[in-house]
């Protein structure tokens, strides 16, 4: 707990909430600068060397296959060493790696440039902060992971505009080493701020006293609120349950849509749609603004309601609105595309990590969560590398994108079969002795 002045009188201050904080931060700079805005520098990529769509999205390509193969490792070493110190060391490369990005003068150049900004943002990212918000909360974990992955909206908001801006005032290379040296200077302190766990500072997560969740023997109920214990699978025993393949299988298909989209919009509505890289700019930061409200709504329903129907409606919704998209003529369209990609992309953002906390635990949660990566990877690959090829073979993106949107809908089906898994005989023998030995 924190000791703080609010109106000058003293209040305490879960320090959860400052995880979520710097979590928020995190993403921020995640998104804005290399997520998101990566496609802010496709055409000028482009229009300066004469690379294809095909050879620049293969960069982010290969981007999502190191994040991946590195998943269980960064799992490990979160386990091992703690958020913080990953999270710093991450940090530190990905400011590295924009920096380089904006000295390169050839196409394996930049290949390796984007495997330095990969490990960076695998070490830096998304992992690690749901790792350490998996930790600090429980009964308000999906309310927290919101909060905190409305760092991606914000980016998208605010950052976008101003990536934009120094690209057309200052070209893109001052631009990228710019935003290395901003990845260093803000997020380097707020990695500082992470910390491991409550119980090292005599609290439970949530702030509730230590004794109110120690291990028990009980169950979570998948629809956000936490039965009177909780349980801890090992990642063995993770990877024998069907809800395992189905999350990471559901959240790859989903996941297709996501990075052809954050790879290929800029490109699509300036050749495509027809309207100005500004104007691409002001549908990304709605987008972004409708993926915080999305999130938002998706932190509150998620702890209250099933994660499981939540997360399997934010991925219709985000088909949908790549089909919108494929066929956007005019800039009023492309908002449309953008609110309705924007919300759901939101409300299912944070419900995948928490339902798999809910699911599996706390104890190996970086190491569950970094081997689905494995899983989730393909698709995070597929999606730009395809949409990509069949651009430069036709021309625009519009059937490549109806292509994605149809097959990511198979991610609604198997999130929907994706339901709360039976506790190994480790856990569910001793809890069936006390219930008169009736099974789990």
């Amino acid at each position: 707990m924190l000791q703080v002045r609010v109106m000058g009188r003293p209040k305490t201050l879960f320090y959860g909430w400052v995880v979520v904080m710097a979590g928020f931060v995190s993403q921020v700079l995640n998104s804005g600068l290399g997520f998101q805005g990566f496609g802010t520098f496709v055409l000028p990529l482009q229009h300066e060397f004469g690379w294809t769509k095909t050879q620049l999205s293969a960069a982010r390509a290969f981007m999502q296959v190191e994040n991946g193969l590195l998943g269980p490792i960064e799992g490990f070493l979160i386990d091992r060493f703690g958020p913080r110190l990953i999270m710093a060391v991450g940090t530190s490369i990905f400011g590295l790696g924009m920096v380089l990005f904006g000295m390169i003068h050839n196409i394996w150049q930049y290949y390796a440039v984007f495997l330095v900004i990969a490990l960076g943002t695998g070490l830096g990212g998304f992992l690690v902060m749901v790792v350490a918000i998996n930790h600090w909360f429980r009964r308000k974990r999906t309310l927290a992971m919101s909060l905190a992955t409305m760092g991606l909206g914000f980016g998208g908001v605010v950052v976008i505009p101003l990536l934009v801006w120094a690209q057309e005032s200052f070209g893109w290379r001052d631009a990228a080493i710019g935003s290395g040296i901003a990845i260093w200077v803000l997020g380097i302190p707020a990695a500082f701020l992470i910390r491991r766990s409550p119980e090292r500072y005599g609290v439970g997560p949530d702030g509730d006293a230590p004794s109110a969740t120690a291990p028990a023997r009980g169950r979570e109920d998948g629809h956000g609120a936490a039965s009177s214990g909780q349980y801890d699978y090992t990642l063995n025993e993770a990877v024998h349950t069907r809800a395992f393949w189905l999350i990471a299988l559901g959240h790859s298909l989903s996941i297709m849509v996501i990075s052809a989209a954050s790879v290929h919009q800029f490109a699509h509505m300036e050749e495509g749609v027809g309207i100005s890289k500004q104007a691409a700019a002001t549908v990304v930061a709605v987008l972004s603004i409708a993926n915080m409200v999305g999130r938002l709504v998706g932190g509150v329903l998620g702890d209250r309601m099933n994660k499981r129907y939540l997360a399997a409606v934010g991925m219709l919704g985000n088909a949908g609105s790549l089909f919108i998209f494929a066929f956007a003529g005019s800039f009023g369209v492309a908002i449309v595309y953008g609110v309705i990609y924007g919300f759901f992309w939101g409300m299912r953002g944070p419900m995948i990590d928490s339902l798999r906390g809910d699911y599996f635990g706390r104890t190996h949660y970086g190491k569950i969560a970094g081997t689905s990566s494995l899983l989730t990877m393909p698709g995070s690959v597929i999606g730009p590398v395809f949409a990509g090829i069949m651009a430069d073979a036709l021309g625009n993106y519009q059937l490549g994108f109806i292509i994605l949107a149809s097959v990511s809908c198979l991610g609604f089906v198997l999130i929907l079969w994706a339901t709360q898994p039976r506790l190994p005989a480790r856990l569910s023998a001793p809890q069936a002795e006390t219930s008169g030995g009736a099974a789990q």
